[in-house]
């Protein structure tokens, strides 16, 4: 219509449209599985679980921690694993937002990463059962050093070092490594600096992407690890400036009336659906790997497994 801009939104076929919010909506169950689990758990251990048995072994406080900050023994481990699907939870919010919205084309492939980040590292933190105790916790305390190495970097970035927030950050840094060393003796700065602490190794982000797949191979997963290795890959892809992405969704047509060829955006609903799926799969399973640590009762996972299956038939098979 002359003179009137219509929306992106507005020029999408209505069974695109409907297909987009369906996904959206299934994307929301996830977050709002999420809420459901930390309100009627509040990331508390049932008996006879893993998470029972870490609890027992790492109690809270650490009475080997003399001044703690934060956190501390198996509460550590809940907090960080909460922290990380937090998170998730909150990109697949986001990515709801951009598919009622028909934005698809180069902006989901940013938040299913992190996403996928997230939950790999929870995961990852967990391990797997059978583990000592202490082996999660040095886990723990991995993520919570480099967390507190990249706050210190950025604020002397950003601030100086004579800035209040540079201040807080260095002391909160250097208070968690003397609550390592106290935690576990013989801990090193040189060691921590190098993702190492009591024979564990912080993983880097493609390697702990892979590790979370392979976990669920070898529960009856059919993606394998280097099939993670390719999907982790094109989506840092379409979050790093990269020429392919773009160009693969670029379809060019001659236009007569103005003499020269017209180049447009052709993203079906095929790749906008397997996009769907990766976010949806990760978070699904990083969410029923916490509850079964825990020990929770599963009945927010099967409500959540009813909902995929009926927006993806064929979801879990």
């Amino acid at each position: 219509m002359e003179g009137t801009r219509m929306t992106y939104w507005q020029n999408l076929p209505p069974e695109y449209r409907a297909r987009l919010e369906e996904l959206a909506f299934t994307m929301l169950a996830c977050r709002d599985a999420f809420f459901e689990t930390a309100d009627k758990f509040h990331w508390e251990p049932c008996a006879g679980s893993p998470a029972a048995d870490d609890a027992r072994a790492l109690p809270t406080p650490d009475p080997l921690i003399s001044n703690p900050t934060g956190e501390t023994g198996h509460r550590l481990l809940a907090e960080v694993v909460q922290s990380f699907l937090l998170s998730a939870r909150g990109h697949l919010g986001g990515l709801a937002g951009l598919y009622v919205t028909g934005e698809v084309a180069f902006s989901p492939p940013v938040l299913i990463r992190s996403i996928l980040e997230n939950c790999a590292h929870a995961v990852w933190v967990l391990g797997q059962e059978g583990e000592p105790a202490d082996d999660r916790l040095a886990r723990c305390y991995l993520e919570e050093f480099i967390s507190a190495q990249q706050a210190r970097t950025n604020s002397k970035f950003m601030r100086g070092e004579r800035h209040e927030s540079y201040i807080r950050a260095d002391k909160s840094y250097l208070a968690l490594i003397d609550q390592i060393k106290g935690r576990f003796p013989g801990a090193s700065v040189r060691k921590l600096k190098e993702g190492q602490l009591l024979g564990q190794e912080l993983p880097g982000l493609t390697e702990s992407v892979k590790l979370m797949y392979s976990l669920a191979e070898a529960a009856g997963g059919t993606v394998t690890q280097d099939e993670a290795s390719g999907i982790y890959g094109f989506l840092s892809n379409m979050t790093h400036p990269t020429l392919y992405p773009a160009r693969q969704r670029r379809r060019w047509h001659d236009d007569p009336k103005h003499g020269h060829r017209v180049a447009y955006l052709d993203v079906g609903l095929g790749p906008v659906e397997a996009e769907a799926r990766v976010a949806l799969s990760n978070f699904y399973n990083a969410l029923t790997y916490v509850t079964s640590y825990f020990g929770w009762p599963t009945t927010i996972i099967e409500s959540l497994e009813t909902r995929i299956e009926a927006t993806i038939p064929n979801f879990f098979r």
